[in-house]
């Protein structure tokens, strides 16, 4: 059985330090403030996220993009003359077209490295959902399991990986197209959080309309609480919300009996589009579908 190196993208919000004892190689996302030069976004809390979040709380615009091909290639080609092959999966291509330059890019590599595997899935997920699914291939890997069936188990479990978010200024959701301008302002005026999730194909989608913050933050807890396969990892993410975030954990450790809770930062390109405040929480679902 062949070695193989597990690949994603920044979008995944693993931390630096598990994505570097894992061996994980992560493509860089790109992010601007204003007119300013894209930085690239890997992966771990490198960025200044309260800074981050301040400037876009101060009207600061955000425009966020995918990585070119060369990027993947110069990422994934020390592997492959190391002769080892490679899993990628990256942020759904719903949202971003990071997956599909990944594998525009494996195309190319592939007639460099014709002896070489270079598989390219696209995770239907993203922020923390999409860390979930890595780890778990994670331990798929670590527990022997090939490139072809972890490629395939990817293909299975990413449809249990559940997303739900709401987000605390519903113009960010406006600017991003995702709502209506009317409809962002009417809601704001009465309170009315949007809750979201990602669908099937990993596109985003309305599933609910609550009032009060508070309790926009109780019904994500509930939904992943009730929804999480026992035993495993219930993630909460945040962009600049800690003190939310851990309302939400506490909610799945007292209700729900989770005991193993992940609370990270939302990176700069998701979080970009939630906006400040944006709270989520992601989990491995018992069975059903998303």
């Amino acid at each position: 059985m062949g070695e193989y190196r597990i690949f994603t993208d920044g979008a995944c919000d693993l931390s630096e330090a598990y994505c570097r004892e894992h061996r994980i190689g992560v493509i860089p996302l790109y992010y601007s403030l204003a007119s300013a030069v894209p930085v690239a976004y890997a992966t771990g809390r490198r960025f200044a996220s309260k800074a981050y979040y301040d400037l876009l709380r101060a009207g600061t615009p955000v425009r966020t993009s995918a990585p070119s091909i060369e990027d993947c290639k110069d990422a994934m080609r020390p592997v492959l003359e190391a002769g080892m092959d490679i899993l990628y999966v990256g942020f759904s291509s719903q949202l971003s077209g990071a997956y599909n330059t990944a594998r525009l890019a494996a195309l190319e590599l592939s007639e460099e490295f014709p002896s070489r595997t270079v598989t390219v899935i696209d995770s239907q997920c993203g922020s923390l959902g999409q860390g979930l699914l890595v780890m778990e291939l994670v331990k798929l890997r670590e527990q022997g399991t090939g490139l072809v069936q972890a490629a395939a188990q990817a293909q299975v479990l990413r449809q249990h990986i559940r997303h739900y978010f709401t987000v605390s200024d519903l113009m960010y959701l406006k600017r991003g197209g995702r709502i209506s301008g009317s409809t962002a302002v009417v809601g704001t005026v009465l309170q009315i959080m949007p809750l979201m999730q990602l669908g099937e194909t990993g596109a985003l989608e309305l599933c609910g309309k609550i009032r009060g913050r508070k309790t926009a933050l109780r019904e994500i807890a509930d939904r992943a609480g009730r929804a999480a396969k026992p035993g495993t990892t219930v993630a909460v993410g945040h962009c600049d919300a800690p003190e939310e975030a851990a309302f939400v954990k506490d909610i799945l450790r007292r209700k729900y009996g989770v005991r193993s809770v992940l609370v990270g930062d939302i990176d700069p390109i998701v979080g970009g589009h939630g906006g400040p405040g944006a709270v989520a929480a992601f989990c491995i679902d018992g069975g059903g579908s998303r």
